[in-house]
């Protein structure tokens, strides 16, 4: 599995996340999330949806208030960027997470 690499660019009010996602199945759909748990489970926000090429890799971009999404007032604040099969409406497997 290869490694997926994450830069956000502040746009001021808004935040555009750019993944270059690697390892992932040919052809295939999944999704961008934040979880509220460090596994990947939890509470789960899409991002983006996204299909990869025929290398199993993709850029993705979502574009949005990021950092209001990440610093929220909840109980838990803290959110980890993962990527999980499926779509927006209906996530699946998770098959990378985010390492500190």
């Amino acid at each position: 599995m290869g490694p997926t690499s994450v830069t956000l660019f502040d746009q001021g009010l808004t935040q555009v996340v750019q993944a270059a996602v690697t390892g992932l199945k040919p052809k295939t759909s999944y999704v961008l999330v934040l979880s509220s748990l460090q596994k990947g489970h939890g509470e789960l926000q899409s991002l983006a949806s996204f299909t990869t090429n025929p290398a199993g890799a993709a850029i993705v971009n979502a574009v949005g208030p990021i950092r209001q999404l990440v610093q929220g007032e909840s109980k838990n604040p803290r959110r980890y960027l993962v990527i999980t099969t499926g779509t927006a409406e209906q996530t699946g497997e998770v098959v990378q997470v985010q390492v500190q």
